[in-house]
């Protein structure tokens, strides 16, 4: 049995993306292509407007043309650049690595990404210690791995790395673990204190048995950190009342990763979702507090799934950690620049395949949230595009006011929750490390 993106998602406490509320599925209003054509029905002028402004973008020398320009130019302009992705499709790592290189001059130093804080301090470490093999390596031990265990993504990581001073952090990660449990035991082994041992062996067996069972029967159900307690963590954490920062930070990510799951499986999927966006808000909170003390605050790239990088309530009704960056922008007068970024006609991206790898599907036919033609990738997907396009969805914002939600609830939601849009035409699934 493999292991797939929904399953994690289901188990993770997303299922309710899949729900008939989500992305506009299950409203009973009949898709974008069969609503009236009428010039003056709200939709259809908003769709027409949608095909017509937009501007190219070319990726085959590195991003540029009218298109790479204004978005240049519009993050440099502000104290936050967010990229909500559809995950696996390897333009969107080739753009983000380039677009934050960009913006380097204007002052941004650091990138925010979703794995949990040790992964991504690690993954720091492996890229100063050995380039893009560092990454490779690091996740090449059987019990380091994530669905970022693709080479362009890697390539990314190490672009962004190896481009800052050695003596900077660049590297952010807000997000839970999912995988690498033993992999941050091991990290505590050496560290836990006489009274904590007991409660500590018991932590690490579980998740030693965890694993052999994952490996007899691979699903959702048998990871350790989609299966266990949280108060196997909780009881380290209360035996070793002072530990150092670092391990205090591995205790946490364990103990909070327990938990997010944990509520996926005995609450709601939506107090599950609520509860990874606050874990990921107060990681931005705790990483601009400490830069506070060292001048002037630094300029941030976030790169996450779209859904966590929308301003506003997010396509689940939860304000995720993207918001957050428009109410810090705000306290002093700057902004942040919100981009969605689509595979869109001829496009493949790719998604968790058997083991540890991935497999390559057409996007066009990649219906995870069984939405149909109202999905995102459908409705700003233009089918005569001559090569990958850029949105200004501001200049949308008047034509999409209250009444449209009956009609596409997700498109009206998107265009005030994100400035631009980037659609690739003929993208290409991102490829294994292996």
């Amino acid at each position: 049995m493999k292991i797939n993106r929904r399953d994690l998602l289901f188990a993770g406490g997303l299922s309710l993306l899949a729900g008939t509320r989500a992305f506009g599925h299950g409203t009973g209003v009949a898709p974008p292509g069969a609503q009236s054509q009428n010039p003056g029905s709200g939709p259809a002028r908003l769709l027409e407007a949608l095909q017509r402004n937009r501007l190219p973008l070319t990726m085959s020398n590195g991003p540029a043309e009218r298109g790479w320009d204004w978005l240049v130019q519009e993050a440099r302009d502000a104290r936050f650049t967010l990229i909500g992705e559809e995950h696996g499709v390897a333009e969107t790592a080739q753009f983000s690595a380039g677009l934050f290189n960009a913006l380097r001059g204007s002052g941004y130093s650091r990138i925010a990404v979703e794995l949990s804080p040790i992964i991504a301090q690690d993954i720091e470490a492996a890229v100063r210690r050995n380039g893009l093999q560092g990454i490779v390596d690091f996740f090449a031990a059987p019990d380091t791995w994530s669905p970022m265990y693709l080479r362009e993504e890697a390539q990314f990581l190490a672009s962004v790395i190896s481009a800052a001073p050695r003596t900077e952090r660049v590297l952010w990660g807000f997000d839970r673990e999912i995988f690498s449990d033993r992999y941050l035991i091991s990290r505590l082994e050496a560290r836990v204190p006489r009274r904590a041992r007991e409660s500590f062996t018991r932590l690490k067996e579980a998740s030693t048995n965890a694993w052999a069972r994952q490996q007899q029967n691979p699903s959702p159900a048998n990871l350790f950190l989609f299966s266990q307690d949280p108060a196997m963590v909780s009881a380290v954490r209360a035996a070793w009342p002072n530990p150092d920062r670092e391990s205090d930070t591995i205790l946490r990510t364990l103990e909070e990763s327990l938990a997010i799951n944990a509520v996926a499986r005995t609450g709601t999927a939506w107090a599950s979702s609520q509860r990874r966006a606050q874990w990921m808000r107060n990681n931005l909170a705790a990483r601009l507090s400490e830069e506070r003390g060292r001048g002037a605050p630094p300029k941030v790239m976030l790169k996450f799934g779209y859904n966590h990088m929308i301003r506003g309530a997010n396509y689940v009704n939860i304000f995720d950690v993207g918001t957050m960056t428009d109410e810090v922008a705000a306290l002093s007068g700057a902004r942040a620049f919100h981009i969605l970024v689509l595979p869109g006609p001829g496009s493949r991206q790719a998604v968790i395949g058997p083991g540890r790898s991935f497999v390559s599907v057409s996007s066009d036919e990649f219906d995870e949230f069984r939405t149909g033609d109202q999905r995102l990738t459908r409705v700003f997907s233009n089918a005569n595009a001559t090569g990958h396009e850029v949105i200004d969805l501001r200049a949308l914002r008047p034509l999409a006011q209250r009444g449209l939600e009956g009609w596409n609830p997700d498109v009206v939601r998107t265009i005030y929750g994100y400035d631009a849009a980037v659609i690739w035409k003929g993208a290409h699934a991102s490829s294994s490390l292996r």
